[in-house]
């Protein structure tokens, strides 16, 4: 019932629907004025086109009945068969050629736009699950979405031109079947209406199933999973999945299917049909009587067909702008969503010092105070409460020109505390301070700048060796910069066997020629963005991860060498760097257990000491 209800529909006003439908045909006429006015355009011609169809179908037949010539009926159904294939001619090239490329400029500026606020969005924000739901729809369905409501429009205004010129022809044959056809009309937008709101509650269900889904089509269709698959039960495990998912997706189909059975099939087609049947039968009666002739009744029997079925569309068409007003309401709320994670005004010096002061985090809500996302865009804060801790009440100080180890098992909370230095999270509680100044009071990218970061889980894109080592676009002026850091960072001997250089693809994703790198090679071009720009401080989360002993000892040397006068900070939890360290910090659970260098924590016995030993032992064996 919880899941039911959560999943429901909410209810909307008329002032609502229209406010937020306005507001994307606004935003689509501002961004591609050339699509927005051609599809208008396109229906108000169109709707003209259908009207003059009617008038010369009742002109056709009038000529018939009063027996005029064949020239003169010839005559009329050639103006009226020239007059259409140009027309259509037209409506071919428009359709087939200009919207498509116009169509796909919309696309490309409202991804972009979504694309620049994913960008601002807090990291935590992916750590939501409500959130993502919501920002994977907007993704999906912000290009379709905008285009179906500016093609409504255009159809709507379609259907008003060509719906009033046959309902006028109608009316002067009987007025009755006119109020008849009116009826069923608002009957219809009642049920159509209703009808709408099934459906966008059924497309909320669905997403999160479309998203595992997915999940289990990436599973098959990328290269990193093919070895696990082929080797392990695996594969067993991943079908189990999709039957359960697919056997969900079916009772999810089966509830709202005989809902739209319901409204659609018995309600709308039925009694649709029947009322049509209806006015035929009395408009034939209408003909025995002598009150209309055999061509005003061939006439009209086209003309009321044509209405109804203008009526319906027309109906269904406008009674979608309330399921487009659900859609944007979380579109407009993905847009307004304003991170916690804000800029500030200072400009960012360089740097002396940096420093943790009594910080404590929690990814979690229960201990973290951070705002939810909803669905309309609003915000509630989350009552603070004790919770599970990532880091409980750290203090360190590192200062220019030092170099740190930060060490501990896996999950001591020695990446979380990189992430609250880069400020991809603010401190539950306490501070972290920049200079002696807390960061937030720089503005954000000019202070991340000042950071050069390999993380463990780096990611190396589809893109040549050297846009990846650069992190963005390169200059041909760059290249000797790039080939250095390769270089230090111990790739020099992979990039001289491949034959386009720094120019090379990495990944055979989207380049036939392009390579594909060992978990070792990939990491030494994520560490090379390091050595490529001068920054003043350097991170470096678990660097030697995928390298083997011999990577590592030359990586060590390399970073001796290049960060000899540089501020540098190790993640490990390995301890083959600590050595080089000024000083080490020891965490373990989420606090910090032990500072020292590494002979005084080997004097110590503690923590650090039984860690490296262990360590050190499986070198001896």
């Amino acid at each position: 019932m919880k899941k039911e209800a959560k999943n429901k529909a909410p209810r909307q006003s008329v002032g609502r629907v229209l406010k937020n439908n306005l507001r994307m045909v606004i935003k689509v006429a501002r961004l591609t004025p050339e699509y927005f006015f051609t599809m208008i355009l396109e229906g108000v011609v169109w709707g003209l086109i259908n009207s003059a169809y009617s008038v010369f179908t009742v002109k056709l037949f009038d000529a018939l009945d009063m027996g005029l010539p064949f020239k003169d009926c010839a005559l009329i159904v050639g103006v009226m068969a020239a007059f259409y294939l140009f027309a259509y001619a037209v409506d071919a090239w428009y359709w087939q050629y200009y919207n498509p490329l116009v169509k796909q400029k919309l696309h490309l500026k409202l991804h972009s736009e979504l694309f620049k606020k994913a960008h601002t969005l807090d990291v935590a924000c992916y750590d939501d699950p409500a959130f993502y739901n919501d920002f994977v729809w907007a993704m999906d369905e912000s290009a379709t979405r905008s285009a179906e409501i500016i093609g409504d429009i255009g159809k709507l205004i379609n259907r008003i031109v060509a719906g009033t010129t046959l309902f006028t022809l109608i009316f002067s044959i009987d007025y009755k079947v006119s109020i008849v056809l009116l009826i069923n009309a608002v009957l219809s937008i009642f049920i159509n209406q209703f009808a709408n709101k099934v459906s966008f509650e059924q497309e909320k269900e669905m997403k999160v199933m479309w998203r595992k889904r997915n999940y289990i089509n990436r599973v098959y269709h990328l290269a990193d999973y093919a070895k696990e698959l082929r080797i392990s039960r695996a594969h067993d495990l991943i079908m189990d999945e999709m039957d359960e998912n697919t056997e969900e997706m079916v009772k999810c189909s089966r509830k709202y299917g005989k809902k739209y059975f319901l409204l659609y099939g018995l309600f709308n087609s039925v009694l649709g049909n029947a009322i049509y049947f209806g006015v035929m039968l009395y408009m034939f009666t209408r003909l025995l009587d002598g009150a209309v002739l055999v061509g005003a009744f061939t006439a009209s029997v086209g003309m009321i067909w044509r209405v109804r079925w203008l009526l319906s569309d027309f109906v269904e068409r406008i009674t979608k702008f309330p399921k487009h007003s659900l859609f944007l309401e979380k579109y407009y709320g993905f847009l307004n969503f304003e991170p916690r994670t804000v800029s500030g005004e200072s400009e960012v010096p360089h740097f002396e010092s940096l420093e943790l002061r009594n910080v404590s985090f929690a990814y979690d809500f229960t201990a973290n105070p951070k705002y939810e996302y909803h669905e309309a865009g609003h915000k509630e804060q989350k009552n603070e409460s004790e919770g599970t801790y990532a880091l409980k009440n750290v203090s360190l100080k590192l200062n220019k020109g030092e170099k740190i180890a930060i060490v501990g098992y896996n999950g001591a909370g020695k990446t979380t505390l990189i992430k609250l230095l880069l400020r991809l999270y603010d401190p539950t509680d306490g501070e972290v301070l920049f200079n002696g100044v807390n960061a937030k009071n720089y503005k954000l990218d000019d202070y991340r700048a000042k950071i050069g970061t390999v993380f463990q889980d780096f990611k190396i894109y589809a893109a040549s060796i050297g846009e990846n080592v650069m992190n963005g676009h390169y200059r041909e002026e760059d290249r000797e910069t790039v080939e250095s850091a390769l270089e230090a960072s111990g790739f020099g001997d992979k990039l001289r066997t491949l034959e386009n250089g720094i120019d090379t693809t990495l990944t055979r994703e989207f380049d036939d020629k392009g390579t594909n790198l060992s978990g070792g090679e990939a990491q030494k071009v994520a560490i090379a963005r390091v050595f490529a720009r001068p920054y003043e401080l350097i991170i470096m989360d678990e660097p030697s991860s995928a390298l083997d002993p011999i990577a590592e000892y030359e990586l060590n040397q390399a970073i001796s060498r290049y960060a000899a006068d540089k501020t540098v900070i190790f993640i490990s939890h390995r301890l083959s760097t600590t050595r080089m360290a000024d000083r080490i910090y020891m965490f373990a659970n989420g606090s910090l257990e032990e500072v020292g260098s590494h002979d005084e924590l080997m004097a110590k016995g503690g923590k650090y000491a039984e860690m490296f030993d262990l360590q050190a032992e499986k070198y001896k064996m």
